[in-house]
């Protein structure tokens, strides 16, 4: 009786004992099966066939379209190089020592505007976006000669007052001062960017997202600048020099631009908590494209006295676009959305986007090339909406 008793109590103990095994290797092979998902999920395969670490995504996961849409508005200031059209000096006819202090054009804060569409592809975190970017600035200044001072233009050429006398030839009067000058500037700018990129997060606070794609532009300038007043004084050389009295000499120059070309960049967001984060994003463009510009005078007082020259050229124009600031994000409708709001400043730079022309009067009609850079910046106000 004994004995059986004591071998049930061993059977039941070693059958417990199996069980526990049994048990024990089953949550063993979950875990297992667990762990290796979980390091599907971070590994990758190269394009070389090894293997390493995956980056998360950093896009917005959306339980809806894959679409997303972007509105920014604009408040930016230009700024032009080229621009002095006269200076003043304390001699009223010009003659030495000279000193004095130019005039150009200042341009006023404008508004502006910026929209984009893009998709979130499902391969890899992959999203592509086109943009489209409208700016409009309009600048004036004027200055006139004082009680014992003269205005002196900069722009245009000295010899478009010149007239013919049939008693005595060619007068040789030289435009070399008025009284007063006035001028004013239309800047025009719209540009298309074409960009692939991919999100992903570096660490657990840091994301960055290159993206490299085309981009096109449109950039319009044109200077309209006018000089009147001043009485003649003789030059010893069958003229005067002017002083133009009641009339006026008109200068209007254009530049209009248009370019195709390759673009790359990279976006950074430091990640703060509770949504907020702080993004710099910087961008560079090198453009192929032509210059349309023209150069046009003409003299009020005599009716044949007019220059007009084509400078047309195809060229390279550089561009570099940088951005920092704050933004929020957040997700809506359980998931289905996403909505993000930033306010940044934001600066685009231009090199040798003025490609308007001077004259200068040696011994013959000559001119050159401004070649000066061009840049717009100030406060940009961005929302996105993944749907």
């Amino acid at each position: 009786m004994k004995v059986s008793l004591l071998r049930k109590i061993s059977i039941a103990i070693a059958t417990l004992v199996a069980s526990s095994n049994a048990f024990a290797g089953m949550d063993m092979d979950s875990r297992v099966t667990q762990l290796e998902n979980q390091m599907q999920q971070v590994r990758t395969e190269t394009a070389m066939g090894t293997y390493g670490a995956q980056t998360a995504t950093a896009r917005a996961e959306v339980d809806g379209y894959g679409w997303f849409f972007t509105a920014n508005v604009l408040y930016w200031h230009a700024k032009v190089g080229g621009t002095e059209f006269a200076y003043t000096d304390n001699d009223p006819i010009a003659s030495f020592p000279v000193k004095g202090r130019t005039k150009d054009i200042d341009f006023d804060r404008d508004w502006g505007l910026r929209f984009g569409l893009g998709y979130n592809f499902d391969h890899d975190g992959w999203d592509i976006r086109a943009q489209y970017t409208w700016f409009d600035s309009n600048g004036s200044a004027s200055t006139r000669a004082g009680l014992n001072s003269t205005v002196i233009p900069l722009r245009g050429s000295s010899t478009i007052v010149r007239t013919t006398v049939a008693a005595v030839g060619t007068v040789n009067d030289q435009f070399l001062f008025c009284d007063s000058a006035k001028s004013q500037y239309d800047f025009d700018y719209s540009s298309i960017d074409l960009e692939l990129g991919r999100a992903y997060y570096v660490s657990g606070k840091l994301s960055f997202r290159p993206h490299w794609g085309l981009k096109t532009a449109w950039i319009d300038q044109e200077q309209i600048t006018r000089y009147t007043g001043g009485a003649p004084t003789a030059n010893g050389n069958n003229g005067n020099n002017l002083g133009l009295s009641y009339n006026t000499v008109h200068i209007k120059d254009d530049c209009d631009f248009w370019g195709l070309g390759p673009r790359v960049g990279v976006d950074s967001k430091w990640y703060l908590g509770y949504g907020f984060s702080i993004f710099g994003n910087v961008a560079g463009a090198l453009l192929f494209g032509y210059f349309d510009v023209d150069h046009k005078e003409r003299f009020s007082a005599v009716e044949d006295n007019r220059i007009k020259l084509n400078a047309n050229r195809h060229a390279f124009s550089p561009t570099v676009q940088m951005q920092l600031g704050l933004r929020y994000d957040r997700y809506i409708h359980n998931n289905k959305q996403h909505l993000g709001i930033g306010l940044g400043f934001e600066a685009n730079y231009w090199w040798r986007q003025n490609q308007m022309i001077k004259i200068d009067d040696a011994a013959v009609l000559k001119y050159e090339r401004y070649s000066e850079d061009v840049s717009m910046h100030g406060l940009t106000l961005d929302f996105k909406w993944d749907f």
